[in-house]
């Protein structure tokens, strides 16, 4: 595919050679915009992306200096075509409608790619959003990308805190090596195959027996949450606890088992002088960190979206 985007800056295809260029322009832009969106692509590219095979466009100024670049990192899988969209523009050369230019190669390639390498394969797309990026979230959703997952970095103070509600039939007791194992199995029944390559052992490190827990009924384990302190906090000198795992029994959901276990991990961590309580959330229901905010009181701290649409395959795949 030709590497012409448009006439504002002088394109070409990006090579292994470039990449100190392009961490020098990824930072420069995480640093103006305050963002997140650097790290979450790093992710991507810890699975194996790289500068070669045409999937990568840079465009220089007049100065020879790396200004924008658009990235298509392709997932690995033979059985399904799926590319994930990065990129950005440097502050100078914003307003300029480089980034929208940009973004339409980018489709037009995961496309070539798609007919040369998964032909007949319906294409996935999918572009991390940063909540306070709405140009780019309305631009995406304009274009036919519609909301797949949240990701929610949630946070509140713990000057006061909610007295632990009781759920009717369980009762709560604090995690320890005796339930581990049980609340391992658990954690597998909540989320199937993505809890396969889980490192339960090595994540116990990092978790705080005195601020997790776990529900029980007859039967044995419902629910769980395990916390720790939050290493973000922790660089500032300050203690604070972040909730690393929480899962509820499928058969025991919407029954106030999760809002339970987290009142009583915030309690927790009160006892232990904490100023404050942290999640993660990943999740496609909306609703989960709605419950987070009313009644337990959460706030967004940041958050990413993965914005995704389908391109149809040109013929079914037997």
């Amino acid at each position: 595919m030709d590497s012409y985007v448009e006439d504002h800056l002088h394109w070409r295809m990006m090579e292994p050679g470039d990449m100190e260029e392009l961490a020098r322009l990824r930072h420069q832009i995480e640093a103006f915009d305050d963002t997140m969106i650097t790290t979450v692509e790093g992710l991507l590219f810890h699975d194996g992306a790289t500068l070669d095979g045409g999937h990568c466009v840079g465009g220089w100024d007049n100065y020879g200096s790396l200004m924008a670049y658009g990235w298509n990192i392709v997932h690995a899988d033979q059985d399904h075509a799926r590319v994930t969209l990065a990129g950005g523009v440097h502050p100078t050369h914003r307003y300029l409608s480089i980034g929208r230019k940009l973004f339409d190669w980018q489709v037009a390639r995961g496309i070539e790619w798609r007919d040369a390498e998964r032909p007949g394969m319906d294409l996935w797309l999918g572009c991390y959003v940063e909540g306070t990026q709405a140009g780019l979230h309305h631009m995406l959703k304009g274009l036919g990308f519609q909301e797949e997952r949240h990701f929610i970095d949630m946070q509140r103070p713990l000057d006061v805190v909610p007295v632990p509600r009781m759920v009717d039939g369980v009762s709560f007791v604090a995690f320890d090596d005796a339930n581990s194992e049980e609340v391992h199995q658990l954690h597998h029944l909540c989320f199937g195959s993505d809890a396969e390559h889980d490192h339960w052992e090595s994540s116990l490190s990092r978790v705080r027996p005195d601020w997790s827990w776990v529900a029980i009924n007859g039967k044995g384990a419902v629910g769980y949450v395990l916390s720790g302190e939050d290493d973000a906090a922790a660089v500032d000198g300050v203690v604070e606890g972040w909730t690393q795992r929480i899962g509820v029994h499928p058969a025991y959901r919407r029954q106030g088992i999760a809002s339970a276990l987290l009142e009583r991990t915030m309690e927790s961590m009160a006892h232990s002088q904490c100023r404050g309580a942290g999640i993660g959330v990943d999740t496609d229901d909306t609703g989960v960190p709605e419950m987070l905010r009313d009644p337990l009181g959460y706030e967004d701290r940041d958050s990413v979206l993965l914005m995704s649409k389908t391109i149809p395959g040109t013929k079914s795949v037997r």
